[in-house]
């Protein structure tokens, strides 16, 4: 006859630990449930404020996922949808462009959970360079399944044509809506810096959010400009009409406050919100429901409050003359 032993139950300081760990760890426990159960996926690292033990309620879930170099490829390509259909990501991931580049490729995905956003950002990395990686950033193994194709073990060939996809991922030319994702995700992370007193990070947070409101009126306006950033904007845009009025709109942008409160991080996005409604309707109408829900998550917690930056329907194109819409949500303090 077989026995079972009950585990011991747990201290009064025990229960309370328990009752008050950080949310991300939840998120972060499904991730690994889910991740070490796929063939393609060799080691699983966190890094952070969740590796260093001083994670707080606004904190991200950093998780570096090693691929086998052979199925990266394919695991890039259908990520949006096992996130979208597993975690209920609001938005597809964006592309990050802030992490540094460690041998593989950075998505950002905006996930809900009990009534709030945690900001998940997934590294992936081929297996044959994660340790690499790992002397590089130090994070912490989470997994590791027990026989790891690292190192030389992995075809010369396979991981030249790893490399090819990482390269043409990080090349690839950005349309509107992929625009209006990073926006999205930008202000995000913008409101996180606001609300930590982070000036600094928050004014560079900021001028990204802008660069990517002149990204909007440019790839709507002139897609195919030989031109990059700040350069010939008013020679190429200005051409008509509603260009110039679009960079009415931006140097208006450009000249507010560096450091924005919440409520001025809201503007932002409303404004390349309303800006593509105009100029690129398209983009706009495709994502309409994953930034009205967005807005609803983000807005702040007053009853009935919802963000002013949610798409206007219908139309789906409105003038940046028209009347403006309901005001912007008051800050929040957390």
């Amino acid at each position: 006859m077989t026995t079972t032993t009950r585990p011991a139950p747990l201290s009064p300081l025990e229960e309370l630990a328990y009752a008050h760990r950080p949310p991300q760890l939840t998120v972060l426990a499904d991730l690994v449930q889910m991740l070490s159960g796929a063939q393609a996926v060799t080691q699983l690292l966190v890094r952070g404020s969740l590796a260093t033990g001083t994670p707080d309620r606004l904190s991200d879930v950093d998780l570096a996922v090693a691929v086998r170099d052979d199925r990266l490829p394919a695991l890039m390509r259908s990520l949006d949808a096992v996130m979208s259909t597993e975690f209920g990501a609001l938005l597809p991931g964006w592309r990050d462009t802030i992490v540094g580049d460690l041998g593989g490729a950075g998505y950002v995905y905006l996930l809900p959970h009990e009534g709030h956003l945690l900001q998940l950002d997934l590294y992936l990395c081929p297996a044959s360079g994660v340790n690499a990686l790992r002397r590089r950033i130090g994070p912490r193994l989470l997994w590791q399944e027990p026989r790891t194709d690292t190192g030389p073990d992995v075809d010369a060939d396979v991981q030249v044509e790893a490399a090819a996809e990482l390269a043409r991922t990080a090349t690839a030319p950005t349309d509107c809506s992929m625009l209006l994702v990073q926006a999205v995700v930008l202000h995000a992370m913008l409101r996180k810096r606001v609300l930590r007193g982070q000036e600094y990070i928050a004014y560079g947070l900021l001028h990204e959010l802008h660069a990517t409101c002149r990204d909007v009126i440019r790839t709507a306006l002139v897609p195919h400009s030989g031109h990059h950033g700040w350069y010939h904007l008013p020679d190429e845009v200005g051409r008509t009409a509603t260009g110039r009025e679009c960079l009415a709109k931006l140097t208006d942008a450009l000249t507010g406050p560096p450091v924005p409160t919440v409520a001025q991080a809201d503007e932002a996005l409303e404004r390349i919100v309303r800006l593509a409604e105009q100029i690129a309707p398209h983009a706009v109408t495709g994502l309409a429901d994953e930034i009205t829900a967005y807005a609803g998550q983000a807005s702040c917690a007053a009853p009935g409050c919802c963000g002013s930056w949610a798409p206007r329907s219908p139309p789906p194109c409105v003038s940046l003359t028209a009347t403006p819409g309901p005001p912007p949500c008051s800050p929040t303090t957390g």
